[in-house]
């Protein structure tokens, strides 16, 4: 049985710094960063999980916005299609997405940096 202990989480607060330390190390030398929420397939906001995830999705959104990045909520992504579809039909263990899955994201990147659907 895995243990949760520093080498197997991140805590809040060292994901916040760590994220926050490449942003500002990677931004110089880039043209853009898109920043993406952490997601879990699970409709009822109030699962232990699916609120871990929002509080950390919390602090990409704060961080794409200070530091201007392009930012992706993928749970809310997700939170459109899982009202007509079971959430093991896009991840089985509600974390790692099948193919679908993984289309919702690209489509979601795509939508939000402005790709054009019209030129295919």
């Amino acid at each position: 049985m895995l243990e949760f202990g520093p080498e197997n989480h991140v805590y809040i607060d060292e994901y916040e710094k760590t994220l926050e330390k490449l942003i500002v190390d990677t931004k110089p030398n880039v043209k853009g960063i898109i920043l993406m929420t952490p997601f879990y397939l699970e409709l009822n906001e109030e699962d232990l999980m699916r609120r871990t995830m929002d509080r950390y999705g919390d602090i990409v959104r704060r961080l794409a916005s200070t530091n201007k990045c392009v930012f992706v909520d993928t749970q809310s992504a997700f939170n459109e299609v899982l009202k007509d579809l079971y959430p093991a039909t896009l991840a089985w263990d509600r974390v790692h997405p099948t193919t679908t899955g993984h289309m919702i994201l690209a489509r979601e990147i795509l939508h939000i940096t402005g790709f054009n659907w019209e030129r295919i």
